[in-house]
């Protein structure tokens, strides 16, 4: 359900408490909000703008005599509305260009080393899922051949990941044959593994003669000669930073963290997370709030998800967790120049 806007009264009132609160960390009172707000509003006005804000949800008092707290709701309104993500600056930059060190070699090797320097540096938990180009979905498949005998075959991916592989040609398929294939693998399959774009194919081929079977049988042999899928198991989560949460003053309550910790040592839970966001999270930084992410609602976090693709070493999906009372500038900011260095990177490798 969509909320109309607040009134620019209510607005204000409920963005100079946000930033308030984001600074200080404790429920935000009216005397305060009186001296951080930018005009001149008696404490009175300011209580009555603060009870309708609470009655649409936008703030909530922990206890009687507590000050404000923004929800989730308010959170979702202040970074839709007023989130100006900025790049960091030299020295931030600096410390996030460690991270980049290692991107041309073991994919999960560099992603630990990234995530834990990204915890480091933004604060927070990062996680972070290296898959290889056997986890790629297709978007397109073009074969061009080189030299008699001999083709090349582009895989690329959802997520930008490009893979080239020089094949046998023992059919001595035209280029025309070959844009054919290309097409028709492109039609048909969009949004598959090559496993999975494998076994289509040989389910297809056993019911004999019909429209198309030609070309699906010379895919199948195409694909025959691309790599297995070698992965028995479900990637490995890599986890950085998770002893930083219980510093802050969200999870003091011991049991509250031990909780959370238990929810961080269930990496299905988080790859299902990271899988689950990546392709949205290849063209800019998506952000999730509180109930919004499935895999850690019961907790008020925030996640910004960000996925960088390493050409052919695959992609990895990190993702940036912590309290909803996160400063959203830094981190938006910070990890949407980070993975512009690493594709940047990536171009020169």
């Amino acid at each position: 359900m969509t909320r109309p806007n607040l009134n620019p009264r209510g607005e204000s009132v409920l963005r100079t408490l946000i930033e308030t609160y984001l600074e200080a960390g404790e429920p935000v009172g009216s005397r305060l909000l009186a001296k951080r707000y930018p005009e001149s509003l008696s404490s009175a006005t300011i209580r009555n703008v603060l009870s309708d804000l609470e009655d649409e949800a936008y703030v909530a008092q922990p206890h009687t005599s507590a000050g404000r707290i923004p929800t989730e709701l308010a959170y979702r309104y202040y970074v839709d509305r007023w989130l100006n993500a900025q790049p960091p600056g030299p020295e931030i930059a600096e410390r996030l260009s460690a991270a980049l060190e290692g991107v041309d070699l073991d994919p999960e090797a560099w992603a630990r080393h990234a995530s834990r320097t990204l915890a480091e540096v933004m604060g927070g938990v990062c996680l972070a899922l290296p898959l290889p180009l056997t986890h790629s979905r297709l978007m397109r498949l073009e074969f061009v051949p080189v030299a008699p005998g001999r083709v090349v075959a582009i895989w690329v991916g959802r997520l930008g990941e490009v893979e080239h592989r020089v094949m046998e040609n023992p059919w001595n398929l035209s280029q025309v044959q070959l844009t054919e294939l290309g097409n028709y693998a492109t039609a048909h399959f969009a949004g598959l593994t090559l496993v999975e774009m494998r076994t289509q194919l040989l389910e297809a081929l056993a019911f004999g003669a019909h429209e198309g079977e030609t070309l699906r049988q010379r895919l199948q042999e195409m694909a025959a000669r691309w790599p297995e899928d070698d992965s028995a198991s479900d990637p490995n989560v890599l986890v950085s930073g998770l002893g930083r949460l219980g510093s802050l003053p969200e999870f003091e309550d011991v049991s509250r963290f031990r909780a959370l910790v238990a929810a961080f040592e269930e990496h299905g839970r988080l790859a299902r997370l990271l899988n689950a966001f990546s392709e949205r999270a290849s063209e800019d930084v998506q952000l999730l709030l509180g109930t919004e992410n499935p895999y850690l609602e019961a907790w008020p976090l925030a996640t910004a998800v960000r996925t960088v693709a390493l050409g052919s070493a695959g992609f990895v999906t990190f993702a940036l967790v912590g309290p909803m009372r996160m400063d959203y500038s830094r981190v938006m900011g910070g990890l949407r120049w980070w993975s512009r260095q690493v594709s940047l990177r990536q171009e020169f490798l």
